[in-house]
């Protein structure tokens, strides 16, 4: 499995759409303040979990060069 891979999964787990209130709550005890909405912040969490997704699933890509010589 490829860091990548691993990054993905580890930010889906964290970002997921039902996890937002907790990730509020643990900013909050930690002084931390998001001038962002409740809305925006659950997209944020969307967008982020998607990205994570995108990491995981994808195949490693292979890189070609064309005209390269033998």
């Amino acid at each position: 499995m490829l860091i990548r891979q691993r990054l993905g999964i580890l930010m889906m787990i964290i970002f997921l759409p039902i996890n937002g209130p907790l990730l509020r709550m643990s900013l909050r005890e930690f002084n931390i303040s998001l001038p962002i909405g409740e809305f925006y912040f659950f997209t944020l969490c969307i967008i982020i979990f998607l990205l994570g997704g995108f990491m995981t699933f994808t195949p490693k890509l292979k890189f070609e060069f064309i005209g390269k010589s033998p």
